[in-house]
């Protein structure tokens, strides 16, 4: 047997606005109660018709002057309109005849958070939590998303761990409670609440999905492809699974493997420009040039403005020292992205190739820049000024990179050899102990990369030094 409430209370709410809407055309006054009218407003708030429910609650009030729920839905539709002074002008009046009700705090609440004053707003939500009895949990999941819609997510958090610690089999919780995590970078608690949320909801590819982003950030790259592929498995039409699948396996280095899963994303609907480049970089990677050029040309057919090809073009032009052709597409990549460091040290490379010196010091400056962190950009530009015989010049730029990153001992190895080729021993040898000591594998490649202290008998003198004490 069928339940037909719902559909009865549907035709009555019907039957209501047609009553209404035919004493509108009328001009005339019917008399509806309050529950009538609640029904009527709540119609057309549910069919988006806000003007229509504004008018109801006017009629409304001047029927019910006193009635409640009818200036609470009148607040409702004035926060909905963004006339939130008045709005918080009628709830405090009805706060002041009915102190008990939540929903004036929640209204009062969401005015404040959308005139950016998260503090009253806090306040107003708590208050109402203070005076609710009966589903806390559920406030407190209201509450949450209230705020983590407007992107206050550490505001979130705090309500929806009291949520899942009321109710720890609450999924709906749990779910935004992850996503939250994951939005401030809390990764490790983001992954464990997923895998709780996952423990009881296990089909939702959306949550494989999820996780998957965060084992991506965490450079957990094998769990976040386990993690996609549950994704799909569960919904074959997830696209963009196969193309975070593809991400990962790039960042493993199984370019064959991504551009299959790459291939496999462009089934689905999409503008595609960044999926053809980022074909193009795995085969760049794999050193198939042609096929790099192909795939990056398709990107730009598509989108003229895809940075990224215009990157890889450049890159591929410059690796064939074809540097007049290299720098207009980088030029195109920077004019497109400026405040790319990536575009601004090959930017570097290609000026110096062309013997531009001031343009290229000028880029590998950006790039320090820009990303400071990035020990590098550094190194790239004292190999520049050495490669010009400006050891001077080399070792100052790392001196400045050792003040931001002192722990870089890769900067360290680096001065210890333009000390040694500028033949001062003494400081060579300090920087020899200090590298070595941060780490001591970090000269293990120091040969390959100044193959003119191989035979350097002094240099190597001072790493068995220290390797011996």
């Amino acid at each position: 047997m069928t339940d037909n409430t719902e559909n009865y209370l549907e035709d009555d709410a019907l039957t209501l606005v047609r009553r209404f809407e035919q004493m509108i055309k009328a001009e005339a006054l019917y008399y509806f109660d309050v529950h009538e009218f609640e029904s009527i407003i709540d119609h057309y708030i549910e069919k988006n018709k806000t003007s229509e429910a504004v008018k109801v609650t006017n009629i409304a009030g001047k029927q019910h002057p006193h009635a409640i729920s009818l200036q609470i839905r009148k607040a409702y539709l004035l926060i909905d309109l963004n006339q939130h002074l008045e709005a918080l002008s009628l709830l405090k009046k009805v706060e002041r005849i009915e102190t008990t009700n939540k929903e004036i705090y929640l209204l009062k609440g969401n005015v404040y958070n959308a005139m950016g004053n998260y503090n009253n707003a806090k306040r107003e939500f708590d208050y109402a939590l203070k005076i609710n009895i009966d589903n806390r949990e559920d406030l407190l999941f209201r509450i949450a998303i209230a705020f983590e819609q407007l992107g206050k997510f550490e505001i979130a958090i705090e309500y929806l761990e009291e949520a899942c610690m009321l109710d720890q089999e609450d999924a709906e919780s749990l779910f935004e409670l992850a996503y939250c995590y994951e939005q401030i970078e809390e990764d490790k608690k983001s992954i464990r609440t997923y895998k709780q949320y996952l423990d009881l909801k296990p089909f939702s590819d959306n949550a494989w999905y999820n996780i998957g982003i965060v084992y991506n950030r965490t450079r957990e790259f094998e769990k976040a492809i386990d993690a996609y592929e549950f994704a799909i498995a569960i919904n074959d039409q997830h696209g963009k699974a196969y193309y975070n699948k593809a991400n990962s396996f790039s960042n493993l280095g199984k370019y064959e493997v991504a551009i299959k899963n790459y291939i496999e994303y462009l089934e689905f609907e999409d503008e595609h420009a960044i999926t053809y480049s980022n074909i193009g970089e795995c085969f760049e990677k794999l050193e198939e040039y042609d096929q790099a050029l192909n795939h990056y040309e398709k990107a730009l057919k598509l989108d003229d403005k895809c940075a990224d090809a215009w990157f890889g073009m450049g890159l591929i032009l410059l690796y064939q020292e074809k540097i007049d052709e290299s720098l207009v597409y980088l030029e195109k990549a920077q004019e497109l992205e400026e405040d790319n460091p990536d575009y601004c040290l090959a930017l570097g490379s290609a000026y110096g190739n062309l013997g531009k010196h001031d343009q290229a010091v000028e880029s590998f400056r950006k790039a320090m820049d820009l990303d400071p962190e990035d020990t590098n950009f550094s190194i790239a530009l004292a190999e520049y000024y050495h490669q010009n015989e400006d050891i001077e010049n080399a070792i100052l730029v790392l001196k400045e990179s050792n003040l931001n990153q002192p722990e870089c001992m890769h900067v360290l190895a680096n001065l210890a050899a333009y000390y040694m080729i500028d033949k001062d021993i003494s400081s060579s040898e300090w920087y020899v102990d200090k590298a070595l000591q941060g780490d001591p594998k970090c000269m293990e490649n120091i040969f390959l990369q100044f193959p003119e202290l191989e035979d350097n008998q002094a240099f190597k003198a001072l790493i068995q030094k220290y390797l011996d004490n």
